[in-house]
């Protein structure tokens, strides 16, 4: 039995209230816009322009360690 034979069996044998409910969810996979790619592209002259403030910040001590930035970054989106 194919992937596809089992799902269809597995639908026919559900009461319709759990139908309409699997219904529901695919529909809403299908139809939620998500873009592939969440960030904003930068021009050229938007990114030279972070590069200078982030070394400056950097000349003024005003940075941090790679491993407490990545630590600080774990625990504020919970993955510490």
């Amino acid at each position: 039995m194919s992937t596809l034979e089992s799902i269809v069996s597995m639908l026919e044998t559900m009461p319709e209230e759990a139908r309409i409910q699997v219904f529901e969810f695919t529909q809403n996979l299908f139809s939620s816009y998500k873009p592939a790619n969440p960030f904003m592209k930068k021009s050229t002259a938007d990114i030279l322009s972070d590069l200078e403030i982030s070394r400056k910040q950097a000349e003024q001590g005003e940075c941090m360690r790679m491993k407490a930035a990545i630590e600080s970054m774990g625990k504020q989106h919970g993955f510490i």
